[in-house]
This record gives C-alpha cells, sequence and structure tokens, in this order.
C-alpha cells in the first residue's frame, strides 16, 4: 500500500467528500473491514455500504485486500490503497472552491466570537489565497514523496505528514506573494 496518495481529479476529490464514504474511509484508515463490519459501524444497509464501497473501488481509493471463507459465502476485506490521501480543493473546480471557501467562513465567526474585527470580504479572499498557495506547495510536495516511496518506508505516516506541513511552511517562507499574503493577513487579524 502506498504512504501517500495525491488526488487531483475533482471528481474523485468530490466522491471522498461525501459523508459516508469519508467514514468508510476513516475506518478503513486502521484495519480491513468487510461489507457487513462497515455496515453494522456506520447503520446501514449492507447494499448502501457496498454502492459505496463500489464509487471508492472505481476511483482507487480502496481494494479488496483479502478474501475469507465463512460457511459457503466468501467475505471480502476491503482496505485503503494508500495511508493518506492528500486532495487539492484549489484546482479551478468551482464547486470545490465554493466548498473550501464555505469552510473558512466559519474560521471568520470564530474570529469575531474572540473579538477580532476586519472587513470579511477582504479576509477571507486573503485566507483563500493563501490556502491556494498551500496547496499548490503541499500537492508539488506529496507528488515527491510518492515518487520517492521506497526510500521512506520505514517513517510513520504521521511523521511524513508533519514532514509535508513543515516542507509547505519552508516552501511559503521563500515565496514573496505568499510573505505579501501572510503580512497582509497579520494586519487585518489584529486587536
Amino acid at each position: 500500500m502506498a504512504k501517500v496518495k495525491v488526488i487531483t481529479d475533482p471528481e474523485v476529490i468530490k466522491l471522498m467528500l461525501e459523508d459516508t464514504r469519508r467514514k468508510i474511509l476513516g475506518l478503513l484508515r486502521n484495519k480491513e473491514m468487510t461489507i457487513s463490519q462497515l455496515s453494522e459501524i456506520l447503520g446501514k444497509t449492507p447494499q448502501t455500504i457496498y454502492h459505496h464501497i463500489e464509487k471508492l473501488k472505481e476511483a482507487g481509493l480502496v481494494e479488496v485486500k483479502r478474501t475469507e471463507m465463512k460457511g459457503n459465502l466468501v467475505e471480502k476485506y476491503y482496505g485503503r490503497t494508500a495511508d493518506a490521501f492528500y486532495i487539492n480543493m484549489y484546482l479551478g473546480d468551482e464547486e470545490l472552491r465554493y466548498f473550501a471557501r464555505s469552510r473558512l467562513k466559519i474560521k471568520l465567526e470564530i474570529f469575531k466570537a474572540l473579538g477580532y474585527e476586519f472587513d470579511d470580504e477582504e479576509l477571507l479572499n486573503t485566507m483563500d489565497e493563501l490556502l491556494k498557495k498551500e496547496h499548490e506547495f503541499k500537492t508539488e510536495i506529496s507528488k515527491e514523496i510518492e515518487a520517492n516511496e521506497e526510500a521512506l518506508k520505514d517513517f510513520s505516516n504521521e511523521d511524513i505528514i508533519h514532514a509535508i506541513e513543515w516542507l509547505a511552511m519552508a516552501r511559503m517562507g521563500r515565496d514573496e506573494e505568499t510573505l505579501a499574503l501572510l503580512k497582509k493577513l497579520g494586519e487585518i487579524l489584529k486587536k
């Protein structure tokens, strides 16, 4: 199984963001499971879980890891095709951009609850541009990790994900446009 898989297809990203599929991917992060096990945990019918598993299989996100005989039945155990999936919400697809921006709006409400005052649109646009830059760097780094997976086989997934974060920060720190956006963010969010 791959350590990191970069997902760049907007349709696959949308498929992953659906609530039941997201939960299935989360459950399969730690162990292989059958349709009936997933069905029981998620409180959904086996037919519903099967439908979602098939969509995830078609997208290359899950696969049959092993089969076992249970009486006359063959039980399939499903698992993820990668330990970590990295998605970029800023790929030009308007639906994904809308989703990413709507998640940012919640942060604005938190800032307001903490007593910060700002122009909503200015802050939202600044945060949106910063996230776009961050996602660009993380996508590049994740592809680099995919290409060098063999050299990273002894490292934990958690450590690899943290390395992606640090490498992205390093690249952001060298990018003049990102530095200007960070400075603007600092000016907007001050009490």
